[in-house]
C-alpha cells in the first residue's frame, strides 16, 4: 500500500547518533509515527566492544547502566524540536489540502 511521509531529524550534539521521527499517511487514511534513534558511531568509550561488556556484565548482577542516547546542550534545540514535531503533527498529508 502507498504512503506519504514526512521526517524530521535532530542529530546528538557529540554527533554520534540521530533522533528521527516520521509520519506517514496511508493510502487509506490511518496515521502512523515512527520514532526511533540512528547510531551513526560508537562514541565516548562507553559504546565500544570492551563499554558494551562491562554493561553487559553490571546488567547481569543487577547493578543499574546509565546512559544517554540523545544529548542535546542547551534551550534552543530542544524548543527547536518541540516546534517541529507540532508542525509534524499539524502537517496535512492527503491530497485534499482543505482536509484538515
Amino acid at each position: 500500500m502507498k504512503s506519504k511521509s514526512k521526517v524530521i531529524t535532530r542529530r546528538c550534539d557529540c554527533g554520534c547518533c540521530m533522533f528521527v521521527i516520521e509520519k506517514s499517511q496511508w493510502k487509506d487514511g490511518v496515521i502512523d509515527y515512527d520514532i526511533s534513534i540512528m547510531d551513526g558511531y560508537y562514541d565516548h568509550n562507553f559504546n565500544t566492544l570492551w563499554g558494551r561488556i562491562k554493561r553487559a556484565f553490571s546488567a547481569l548482577f543487577g547493578e543499574p547502566v546509565y546512559y544517554n542516547d540523545v544529548y542535546m546542550n542547551g534551550e534552543d534545540d530542544f524548543r527547536m524540536l518541540i516546534r517541529d514535531m507540532q508542525d509534524l503533527a499539524d502537517t496535512d498529508l492527503s491530497d485534499n489540502p482543505d482536509k484538515k
